[in-house]
């Protein structure tokens, strides 16, 4: 009776209690060999001092990504709501190393000369570490001050193979981005969006061989999509108020099934070394190919 009483009033105030699961345990596992992120990024741009960094980055309040770049200096996340996995520096590498080794193995051990679309990418992060691997990148925000981030990275990089764009994801198609793309990137997306299914086929018809997703799920074996409603009051929140789609695992596999993939790898953990909403099952990645 009390937790019944304790989540209606938490439903009254816009949240909801879960049940999670267990921390899965992490047993041995095949798969690529390893690949590491480029990290400390590199500091090969216009010779910015770290003075100069320093006021560029804190033009910006909030940061969904820790900075660190060669000689320093580094640079925290900052998020209206902080929580103990998306505030943790080393969450991105974590990420990083679950995920990039399978997809740079499937694209035949390198990413260079791909064409490679990353879709709502923030700040930048996963366009700067492709172009880093020689990739020639389009990354895409529907708000503009997360572009003007992933510019400023860019400029202390150097990078010159990345592209960033402001543009609703509504709006995504191949006429507007020049064409399809060897991979598109969908990481940390499809929960914040109301219809996941047509996000999923939206993401197919940009790609040319494989689709890199992930994102949050709904801790449920049933196959469901579980509806809740979002504020933009964070930078790693949905860009406008609404609804949102969280889907369980099997109900994104069952997507993926109706519109048509080829193959799709739900990537298994390989390490220990990652944040909890991975270990408990709150979050999954696929490797999809086409």
């Amino acid at each position: 009776m009390l937790k019944r009483l304790i989540r209606v009033g938490m439903r009254r105030l816009g949240y909801d209690i879960l049940k999670v699961p267990r921390l899965e345990r992490i047993r041995p596992a095949g798969g690529p060999p390893p690949v590491d992120p480029v990290w400390p990024l590199p500091r090969a741009g216009t010779g910015m001092g770290d003075e100069a960094m320093r006021e560029a980055f804190a033009r910006f309040p909030h940061w969904h990504y820790a900075y660190e770049f060669e000689g320093g200096p580094s640079f925290r996340t900052a998020h209206v709501n902080p929580g103990p996995e998306t505030d943790d520096p080393a969450r991105p590498l974590q990420r990083f190393r679950h995920f990039m080794p399978w997809l740079i193995d499937a694209a035949g051990g390198s990413l260079r000369g791909k064409r490679i679309l990353d879709i709502a990418c923030n700040s930048g992060f996963w366009s700067i570490q492709c172009a880093l691997r020689g990739a020639e990148v389009i990354g895409f925000d529907a708000r503009p001050e997360l572009i003007a981030q992933a510019d400023l990275v860019k400029e202390v990089t150097g990078v010159r193979s990345a592209e960033f764009r402001v543009l609703d994801f509504r709006d995504m198609n191949p006429d507007a981005l020049g064409g399809t793309f060897d991979i598109v990137l969908n990481l940390g997306l499809l929960y914040h969006l109301p219809e996941p299914l047509r996000a999923l086929e939206m993401t197919k018809r940009m790609a040319r061989r494989h689709i890199l997703l992930d994102t949050a799920i709904h801790p449920s074996d049933d196959f469901l999509v579980h509806l809740k409603w979002e504020e933009p009051f964070d930078i790693r929140t949905a860009a406008e108020a609404g609804i949102v789609g969280l889907p369980s695992a099997n109900g994104v596999e069952l997507m993926l099934r109706h519109i048509g993939v080829h193959r799709a790898l739900r990537l298994p953990l390989r390490s220990a070394d990652i944040t909890a909403d991975y270990r408990t099952r709150r979050r999954m990645s696929w490797l999809i190919e086409v």
